[in-house]
């Protein structure tokens, strides 16, 4: 008795308005028993679940929830965002004992805080009875429930309510599914692997994808990198330096795809998956797609080319991909022919931020009411889980460009630009040029490291420059090739020679040279010694042949350079003195002795005509006494 007179009593108050504003009770429905609404089927049942909460700071009685319904077709995705920007004045039922109302408080106070939990439900055959009446299938209407009751500050009253869209439909809806399969880069130019991960992912999230894009209908686009890595891991392989045998789950993994292309299934996305957003906001956006189509070489040639964008890209971008057969812009809407030809794509899941209980029903009502076949990209096993959802409720068509319609989408801010990538990328090429020079061979492509340093799979951008320096070639330490050599010479002749030692500490033998600077040329030069192959760890001797021009001395600086004059490791300063001392001095020796020996025979000669003067002087006087 006290039920009904409640009823009675709510059903007697001033109904609300459709500008009212609800600042009592936060109403939420939870779940809903059926997806879509099947008018043929009077039996059918529509039960609501949800909470209730009182956020206010009064507290409120006679709380009844009624199931609500408004009889308004919604034949479109922008009536439905009307009708939910402002809700319809509606109906409500009022029979208890078809579960139509839920009294959650009589009396008893439901205070500011308290949490209820509500059940309310009602039939077709109830909702085709009843005016205003449900009758006509093919489109969707909105359901759901209001909450009345007394607020202690205010009159009887809708405290609270909360609606959904339902689907009156018998028929599955229909959508697009792109699959991407790509994978972070944990692969090297060379065949090797960094590590196991990609063993791993084709037994669990690309094995998933892969059966999401197997479904009837669903086009799939792949990463030639990630087609190529698991080819090369389908055969015998090395892992972090560890040779391992091929891999079974690769091999069956890449017969799959073959199987998916042979069906005409399978695009082809840029080779390491880049994102050409980011690369473009670094200035790089030639130089990437140039580097991708450089690295693929013929893999997948024979596939369709396509490029996924992320959400708030620029016009601008779009308008540079007209290499590309098919570009989609991810939560975008519309499509245009190409070439290339525009696809928009929704967000694949919407409605993530509502409860479980209710996803699928708004999912099928959104594709219901979408003016063409909504095309979601599945590029995680999330993403694939939550597609699936919709079971045999959907059916997949293949993503068309008809009909055509504008293509748009909201701007977004562009993403950083990745200048350290770029800072690494110079310097993989430098060592790469270096060590080419230093070789005396070719040098390495930039292509295959370039080609992933904007991948999609690289969360930071230290991932990025560390991916690049651990597939680069090895930074040359110029250093560890050294000269060894006398600190000085003193030349006894106009051309003389010298030892000295070239030792190349790297692990890659090396071909070196070394160039001789004179501060003297005039005076004294010194030729350079042409490139010379040295094993890695290993020393040679060389020999230095300076050349004088005149007696003097002269600082030479030796430096060990490459076959294309790069300079190596230390220059060595010897300081060479010449001088014809050795020929000169003899030529005084000589002479100064010939000056002695004819300076003492005159001598003896004039000493001895003294002698006679004065022996005959004595004779003289001897006589004469």
């Amino acid at each position: 008795m006290l039920a009904a007179l409640l009823v009675a009593l709510v059903a007697v108050t001033p109904p609300l308005t459709a500008s009212a504003k609800q600042e009592y009770l936060e109403v939420r429905i939870t779940s809903v028993s059926t997806p879509v609404l099947d008018l043929s089927d009077p039996d059918q049942v529509i039960e609501l679940k949800g909470t209730l909460t009182n956020t206010s700071t009064v507290p409120i009685s006679y709380l009844v929830v009624h199931f609500w319904r408004d009889a308004s077709e919604i034949r479109s995705t922008e009536q439905l965002a009307e009708a939910n920007e402002n809700v319809p004045l509606g109906a409500r039922l009022f029979n208890e004992s078809l579960g139509n109302l839920d009294i959650i408080t009589r009396e008893q106070a439901f205070g500011p805080g308290e949490r209820a939990d509500f059940t309310v439900r009602t039939t077709v055959a109830q909702l085709a009875d009843e005016s205003p009446e449900l009758t006509r299938d093919q489109a969707a209407y909105l359901l759901g429930v209001h909450v009345r009751g007394i607020p202690q500050d205010g009159p009887n009253q809708v405290v609270g309510r909360d609606q959904l869209a339902l689907a009156a439909t018998t028929d599955p809806v229909t959508s697009s599914a792109v699959v991407a399969l790509t994978a972070t880069p944990t692969w090297l130019a060379d065949g090797s692997f960094i590590d196991d991960s990609l063993a791993g992912e084709l037994d669990g999230r690309l094995d998933t994808l892969l059966t999401s894009a197997e479904r009837p209908s669903v086009q799939s686009a792949i990463d030639p990198a990630l087609y190529a890595a698991a080819r090369r891991l389908a055969e015998p392989h090395t892992v972090a330096g560890e040779d391992r045998p091929g891999n079974g789950i690769a091999l069956r993994w890449v017969a799959r795809v073959d199987k998916l292309a042979s069906e005409g299934r399978l695009w082809r996305l840029p080779f390491g998956n880049p994102d050409l957003a980011r690369a473009d906001a670094t200035g790089q956006l030639q130089q990437a797609l140039a580097w991708s189509r450089d690295a693929r070489g013929d893999i997948l040639d024979d596939l369709d080319s396509v490029v996924i964008l992320n959400p708030g890209v620029s016009e601008s971008l779009v308008a540079k991909l007209g290499e590309f057969d098919t570009v989609i812009v991810r939560d975008a809407t519309g499509a245009k022919p190409g070439p290339p030809r525009l696809l928009g794509a929704a967000p694949e899941d919407p409605l993530a931020a509502e409860p479980a209980g209710i996803r699928l029903a708004g999912r099928i009502a959104d594709e219901f009411l979408a003016a063409r076949a909504p095309l979601y990209v599945i590029e995680s096993a999330d993403d694939a889980e939550i597609d699936a959802e919709l079971g045999a409720w959907r059916t997949h068509v293949v993503p068309t460009a008809t009909p055509a319609e504008p293509v748009r989408w909201e701007p977004g801010k562009e993403p950083a630009a990745w200048n350290e990538v770029s800072a690494a990328l110079r310097r993989a090429a430098g060592d790469a040029e270096l060590l080419g020079d230093l070789t005396a061979g070719e040098v390495a492509s930039l292509s295959p490291v370039a080609a992933y340093a904007f991948s999609k799979g690289f969360t930071s951008q230290s991932a990025a420059v560390s991916y690049i320096t651990e597939a680069s070639p090895a930074h040359v330490d110029l250093d560890k090739i050294s000269l060894k050599a006398v600190s000085s010479v003193v030349m006894g002749d106009r051309a003389n020679q010298f030892p000295a030692t070239l030792t190349n500490g790297l692990t890659v033998p090396v071909t070196v040279g070394v160039r001789f600077t004179s501060d003297a040329p005039q005076r004294i030069r010194v030729p350079d010694l042409e490139p010379q192959v040295i094993p890695p760890g290993e020393s040679i001797t060389v020999n230095i042949t300076p050349e004088a021009a005149a007696n003097g001395v002269a600082l030479v600086q030796a430096q060990p350079v490459t076959a294309g004059g790069v300079a190596l490791g230390k220059s060595t300063t010897i300081e060479i003195t010449a001088t014809d001392f050795g020929r000169v001095g003899w030529i005084i020796i000589l002479v100064s002795g010939a000056v002695l020996l004819g300076g003492t025979a005159w001598r003896i000669r004039a000493v001895r005509r003294e002698r006679g003067k004065a022996s005959e002087k004595e004779d003289i006087e001897r006589a004469s006494q």
